[in-house]
């Protein structure tokens, strides 16, 4: 499983990363562990295509578009992939706007990402028209959809066409996590939960959500200050560190179940790449259905609830 994602991973992103200098956009600096995990499989992918560290790397707060210029010297801009992609996140989403028109000129790739409107297919028409906007103006722009759903809605809604990619996590090696109970529910409670957010209530007692867990807050907290740290060197090194331990934190708890439950994307990824039989629930957005439809040759062992097919 790990090898058929990375062969296409490989075979998708070479390229786009074939020796050249390259930049990656957008360092997840909140608790999330998934998108740590997209950005240790990236950086693990990206590093091996390209033969090298790459560059630059911001999160889009702090992010400096002649900087980036300057150090990728007519090379690549990756921007993380995800699921922030439209106006469920229109904060972060015109961050990265805003980056994506001062880089306009330079090549640049989306990595894999999902579409999250706030009332899909379309929370933000205002939104998706200057998303659309500043996207053709981008001279040289790869956009990567990581499953059917969104590469749908990127054509339909946005008017972007994009090619499939799984997500960049299926490129990082989890730590070995022995079992310890029979199943764990990793349950979704923010603006991507279904319904109330609640598991049902013989799995409640077994139920958490990644900002449940203390460690993974304090590492983040920890992790403040790396985005203002001047040496590039030195500000990549905090990065891995604390996305690689947000990750361990994540793979402990999903790993402890010989079963997992979850509508969390990077649980199912996670859990998958650790060996476990995963039972899948949707998300309101249907991102995580539609990734284990998009890809069922990658997650053997994964499966739909029956209540989502």
């Amino acid at each position: 499983m790990t090898d058929a994602a990375r062969q296409i991973l490989q075979q998708v992103l070479g390229g786009h990363a074939s020796g050249g200098r390259y930049a990656i956009v957008d360092y997840p600096g909140y608790a999330n562990p998934g998108d740590a995990a997209i950005w240790c499989g990236a950086r693990v992918l990206l590093e091996a295509l390209a033969g090298r560290a790459p560059s630059y790397v911001s999160t889009l707060r702090h992010f400096d578009a002649a900087r980036c210029s300057h150090a990728v010297a007519g090379g690549t801009v990756f921007f993380l992939g995800g699921g922030s992609f439209g106006s469920l996140y229109g904060k972060h989403h015109r961050m990265r706007l805003r980056a994506l028109e001062q880089l306009r000129d330079e090549r640049i790739v989306l990595l894999p990402l999902s579409v999250a409107d706030a009332a899909p297919p379309g929370g933000d028409p205002g939104l998706e028209a200057e998303t659309a906007d500043v996207l053709r103006r981008c001279a040289r722009l790869t956009v990567l959809a990581r499953e059917g759903r969104s590469q749908a809605l990127l054509r339909d809604v946005y008017g972007i066409e994009s090619a499939l990619c799984p997500d960049t996590a299926h490129g990082l090696t989890p730590p070995v996590v022995i079992p310890e109970t029979e199943t764990v529910v990793l349950r979704r409670r923010d603006g991507e939960a279904r319904g109330n957010g609640q598991p049902a209530p013989a799995a409640r007692d077994l139920a958490f959500d990644w900002r449940d867990d203390a460690a993974l807050r304090w590492i983040n907290r920890a992790g403040k200050l790396a985005p203002l740290v001047p040496s590039h060197r030195l500000r990549l090194a905090m990065f891995d560190g604390i996305a690689r331990r947000k990750v361990a934190v994540a793979c402990g708890l999903v790993g402890r179940g010989r079963i997992v439950e979850t509508d969390r994307l990077h649980g199912v990824i996670l859990a998958a790449l650790m060996g476990r039989t995963v039972i899948v629930s949707d998300n309101a957005t249907g991102k995580v259905g539609s990734y284990v439809e998009t890809w069922p040759g990658l997650l053997p062992r994964v499966s739909l609830n029956p209540g989502d097919v």
